[in-house]
């Protein structure tokens, strides 16, 4: 029982890259772009990580992430963009409408499905 309890406590604690991006559709469809996002993101980080191409560390900041990835120009250009986005809408509160919110997921898309 406690292992489901731990579980509830943090819905992060066991995704996968799939999990999270059907996570984000479904915040997408309730309206919830902002929780949407951070969904989307956390995908981008674990399908990096299924790859093996950045190990996922959820005691990493997003610019540690970005440190991590120097020697990748590419693949640095592609995260800081998704990155950039995601500070501005989880940290600073920047309203998202559905337009803004298909964008992110193009690029979050780009960032899962490259070969880098």
């Amino acid at each position: 029982h406690c292992g489901a309890a731990e579980a509830n406590d943090d819905p992060e604690a066991h995704l996968t890259a799939s999990t999270a991006l059907e996570q984000a559709g479904g915040l997408a469809r309730g309206g919830d772009y902002r929780t949407a996002v951070r969904y989307l993101y956390l995908s981008a980080l674990l399908r990096l990580d299924e790859r093996n191409i950045l190990r996922y560390d959820r005691a990493l900041t997003n610019r540690e992430y970005l440190e991590r990835v120097r020697e990748n120009p590419a693949l640095r250009a592609q995260l800081g963009a998704v990155v950039e986005t995601f500070d501005r809408v989880w940290y600073g509160h920047l309203p998202l409408d559905a337009a803004t919110f298909a964008n992110y997921e193009r690029q979050v898309e780009k960032l899962r499905s490259e070969n880098f």
